[in-house]
């Protein structure tokens, strides 16, 4: 007969082994990944030269890809992004190289943040940095983080939502998106990529943005793209075809 610890001591090392499967697995998919966003800039110089930290608290070469390919193909022209890093990079390298006539709000939570990302990166003309300090409110029972003043900018319209910001709150993560998804109306086009879709937090707000869309009755397409970390992308009827990217 089996004794309680040896069972122990096996469920133990089952659930470590199944964890380092997926660890693997994960990691050959952001493998792939990286091939296929180093293929996609190949020739285009602007993006080779772009200095990139991609990975950790940035977003992942999965992020990356969809964001250049989304900024490549649909010509975004007016794109809000929630918190400063190296995704405001490559959205400032199109800005100065292909997308001229585009404006780009930045909304981050940090003076500090901003002003050490300014002294090593030039943000263009096009692009105005918006400091909303973070706030916690009470959502669905769960304190959460959010900007400060975010609803002043949500009746604004926009054709771009990049979201990887604030910081993540445990079950509801990153609400910002829902002020403006509330004043969003069935004329309106535009695609989300919203970054850390493996957490619970931001995958409930990405779902409940399409129980939103769902409930205005505005016609949109979606998917998760995995890596070792998950995006999820949001698009309207315009746009459709960016989730099969």
């Amino acid at each position: 007969m089996m004794l309680p610890n040896s069972m122990k001591k096996i469920k133990t090392f089952l659930y470590k082994q199944k964890k380092v499967q997926s660890d693997i697995k994960k990691q050959s998919l952001e493998l792939e990944w990286a091939h296929i966003y180093h293929d996609s800039i190949r020739g285009r110089e602007f993006l080779e030269k772009l200095p990139l930290y991609i990975g950790r608290w940035a977003g992942n070469y999965t992020f990356f890809y969809i964001l250049n390919r989304v900024l490549t193909d649909y010509k975004p022209s007016r794109i809000i992004e929630f918190g400063l890093g190296e995704s405001t990079k490559m959205i400032t390298a199109h800005l100065k190289n292909e997308l001229p006539d585009s404006t780009h709000l930045v909304v981050e939570q940090n003076q500090d943040w901003l002003n050490h990302f300014s002294s090593r990166f030039t943000l263009t003309k096009n692009t105005e940095v918006k400091i909303l300090p973070l706030k916690k409110i009470i959502h669905e029972e769960e304190e959460v983080n959010t900007y400060d003043g975010i609803d002043q900018l949500s009746k604004n319209k926009y054709d771009l939502f990049v979201i990887d910001g604030p910081f993540g709150s445990k079950s509801n993560s990153r609400i910002d998106i829902l002020e403006f998804m509330k004043n969003a109306q069935s004329s309106d086009q535009f695609i989300i990529i919203m970054d850390d879709c493996h957490r619970k937090g931001e995958y409930r707000t990405f779902m409940n943005v399409c129980k939103m869309l769902d409930k205005k009755g505005i016609v949109y397409a979606k998917n998760t793209f995995r890596g070792n970390k998950t995006v999820g992308v949001i698009a309207t009827e315009q746009y459709k075809w960016v989730v099969s990217i």
